[in-house]
């Protein structure tokens, strides 16, 4: 088995639409699949420079946990092939989502290129849209007005729900994963969206041991607490049962317990 070639460019937000057309089986993947795709340009290797040297640790594996997540998912029945949805090529798709995963919690940095940012007083969604719009026109030029678009957009709608109307594949995926990756399989996730069919125990558990949790649990009880005090408006407060929810749904420990708790296994320190 293989990743297919092509996949919908746009998909149902609505989880239990977007279950009419997914044929999901949630079969192991291992990771060796999942880390043989290729992401070795300059402009990718620069992105991962970006998201290190602006956020944390912990949440640099986050990002890449979501990453690999959604590669797990194309590989195990994302909607590809829907009769008149337009399609986008494997290696596109990949590198939109390298980019976005890498890039959507830049504004949980904790440096003052961060923090300072002109942006800063925004949601955190738009505060990280607008660095990494930035960083993508400097360090990225090779991508046209379309893939930025994309990119950025999902960045910044990434922890929006809608009971109707249509995501890209590449808004879908990262919203999908970086819920259940601060959730699990028991967070709110995206209505109507079981993740239990969709997300193999061990697929999950092999990506935590590459990229543990580490601290994400006090990075993201940090920026919680900022958004709330700070930014009343923030899109998190449209989050179902409101701040409190948000931190029941936050994980301390693994998805999967029985994991490795030591850093630097994925090969980033």
């Amino acid at each position: 088995m293989s990743f297919p070639t092509t996949f919908d460019a746009y998909v149902p937000s609505n989880g239990a639409d977007f279950f009419s057309v997914a044929k999901f089986k949630a079969d192991y993947v291992p990771f060796d699949v999942l880390r043989a795709v290729s992401i070795d340009s300059v402009e990718q290797l620069a992105t991962f420079a970006y998201s290190k040297r602006i956020t944390p640790l912990s949440v640099v594996y986050h990002s890449l946990r979501c990453f690999y997540f959604a590669l797990a998912l194309l590989y195990t029945g994302f909607p590809s092939g829907t009769p008149g949805v337009p399609q986008i090529g494997f290696e596109e798709l990949s590198l939109r989502l390298y980019h976005t995963a890498l890039l959507h919690d830049l504004a949980w940095g904790n440096t003052t290129e961060s923090t300072q940012h002109p942006a800063h007083a925004m949601t955190f969604e738009l505060h990280g849209g607008f660095m990494a719009y930035e960083h993508l026109h400097a360090e990225a030029p090779s991508l046209n007005a379309d893939q930025v678009g994309d990119i950025v957009q999902s960045i910044v709608l990434h922890t929006s729900q809608w009971p109707s109307g249509n995501s890209s594949a590449v808004q879908f995926l990262m919203s999908v994963t970086a819920f259940f990756d601060v959730g699990g399989y028991n967070g709110t996730g995206i209505g109507a969206l079981n993740d239990s069919l969709i997300f193999h125990p061990k697929t999950v558990q092999d990506i935590e041991r590459v990229y543990p949790r580490g601290s994400l649990y006090d990075a993201g009880r940090s920026e919680f607490d900022r958004e709330f005090i700070q930014k009343p408006n923030c899109l998190l407060s449209h989050y179902p049962g409101g701040f409190d929810a948000l931190l029941k749904d936050l994980r301390v420990g693994p998805i999967v317990p029985g994991n490795s708790s030591t850093q630097g296994l994925g090969g980033l320190d």
